[in-house]
């Protein structure tokens, strides 16, 4: 029988993007996970949502 090893991620602060573009939309990651915008913002405290959003080029990330 084989172990899979698991790896706990440290917390990640939230962090708040703005979307330039658009009021409100759902954003797709490659993953398949939603991410809704709302008033032109979008939160996660999630490290992979975090690298996908500094990605996008019409999300920029705002300063607490």
């Amino acid at each position: 029988m084989t172990s899979k090893t698991v790896s706990i991620d440290k917390p990640v602060s939230p962090v708040v993007y703005r979307d330039r573009a658009f009021i409100s939309r759902v954003l797709v990651m490659p993953s398949g996970r939603t991410l809704a915008v709302s008033a032109h913002r979008v939160e996660t405290s999630d490290a992979a949502a975090q690298a996908y959003l500094d990605k996008h080029p019409d999300l920029e990330r705002l300063q607490e």
